[in-house]
């Protein structure tokens, strides 16, 4: 393993404050578009300083330096072990903040992650990580053991090729060169890995050949997916760093960065037609790579209930068709259909706790399977329990008027097939 250069060339001494929290799991309704049904951030701010981060914007509450006034939730480890035991839904656990990294500087000395992870790794969680530094290899060997039990995704944000760049708006992270090593060696233990790109920096990052240069890269390495994205701007604090930034070292390109912002909307977003552009110019050249632009279905495959798996697939299948300019209308209303009922029974689940959720997943492989709900044991072994009236003993193309979609996902799930988002078809896994 190549040595890291693990003193950043951004250099600042942290003022940490310890806490102990009372919760540290959050759970989403749904799976977040970046990998996780839970979440949790053993820190809070990040010293990683970089000048575009959202985490800086207002709405986050963030007290103090956001650069130098770590919150250490120095508790975490001992709040992971009681909580996991008590989860009831199956899904990945997602080591991630908006506004933090798990593996910031102060990392290096608290090993709170890395504690964290020896806890993970003692439960059948799948996990994913968010970071943008190269100390994540230095628990490999953690997530070598876990991934070989249950399931790893890496997602490394990375978005300069050049490392010039990254000095100016990422001062406290790891160099370009070591997190795509992490990249490789991750890739080469036969970890899930993928990259957050962005935010590309309107007129400074964005340019076709930096973005290519960038995406051939990643697929020299064989990483499994890039999700790319443009630059926000919240007015107030994170504005104003950011263009302060810009203008110092960017000064011919400031008025046209400025010019796509002057709309101050609350979310951030550019001017819509340069968003615009950059989607299409950065769809085109990941197609040109033969990169998937999402998390493909053959990562996540089993690591999510299956209800939960199936809402993920039907909203990634919207924006496959979708760019390929095909009618997605009838997929809309199936998914819509679909959540609702799922809404319905998980209600009727949440209100009797000593029924599973297991349950609610053979619920569907009965539906998806024979049309009808039954009442024997599934091949999970969980003895299905069903509300009968409710069902009405409908089957799944019933509930979410498509047919034809109904056979498919029965094919997919009853079959243990995975959907390909390159060739847009069923393919029996390698594994």
């Amino acid at each position: 393993m190549r040595a890291l250069s693990l003193i950043v060339p951004y250099m600042f001494k942290a003022n940490p404050k310890y806490i102990d929290v009372k919760n540290l799991l959050r759970k989403n309704k749904y799976p977040m578009p970046f990998g996780g049904k839970y979440m949790f951030s053993p820190y809070m701010a990040c010293g990683h300083a970089c000048r575009y981060c959202d985490g800086r914007a207002e709405r986050y509450h963030v007290d103090g330096d956001f650069d130098l006034d770590i919150t250490v939730r120095q508790n975490s480890p001992e709040l992971l072990a009681k909580e996991l035991p008590s989860l009831r839904e199956r899904g990945p656990i997602c080591i991630s903040s908006g506004i933090s990294d798990p593996y910031q500087p102060i990392e290096l000395n608290e090993r709170l992650t890395r504690r964290c992870a020896e806890v993970l790794v003692e439960f059948d969680f799948p996990v994913t990580i968010h970071t943008k530094s190269a100390l994540v290899m230095r628990d490999l060997d953690l997530w070598r053991r876990l991934h070989d039990k249950s399931a790893v995704h890496l997602m490394i944000s990375l978005t300069f090729i050049e490392d010039d760049l990254r000095q100016i708006f990422e001062p406290g992270a790891s160099p370009v060169a070591e997190r795509l090593e992490a990249l490789r060696q991750f890739h080469e233990a036969g970890i899930h890995t993928g990259v957050l790109a962005m935010p590309f920096i309107p007129f400074i990052s964005d340019s076709e050949k930096q973005i290519s240069l960038l995406f051939r890269t990643l697929a020299d390495i064989g990483v499994d997916f890039v999700m790319p994205s443009g630059l926000t701007l919240r007015p107030g604090k994170q504005k104003e760093l950011f263009l302060a930034t810009a203008k110092k070292h960017f000064p011919l390109q400031f008025s046209e960065i400025q010019s796509l912002y002057h709309q101050n909307k609350a979310s951030g977003a550019p001017i819509r037609s340069y968003q615009k552009e950059l989607y299409k110019r950065t769809t085109a050249l990941l197609e040109a790579n033969h990169l998937s632009g999402m998390i493909p279905h053959y990562t996540y495959r089993n690591q999510f209930a299956v209800y939960d798996e199936i809402r993920i697939l039907l909203s990634h299948m919207k924006s496959l068709y979708s760019s390929r300019g095909i009618n997605t209308s009838r997929l809309s209303l199936s998914l819509t259909l679909f959540t609702e009922w799922l809404e319905t029974r998980k209600t009727y689940y949440a209100r009797r706790r000593n029924l599973p959720y297991r349950n609610l997943e053979d619920e569907i492989i009965a539906l998806l399977s024979k049309g009808q709900p039954v009442g024997n044991p599934s091949n999970r072994g969980v003895q299905t329990i069903l509300d009968q009236s409710f069902t009405e003993k409908r089957g799944f193309g019933e509930i979410i008027r498509n047919k034809k979609l109904a056979t498919f996902l029965s094919s997919l799930f009853c079959d243990e097939l995975t959907f390909d988002y390159f060739d847009l078809s069923l393919t029996k896994p390698e594994n």
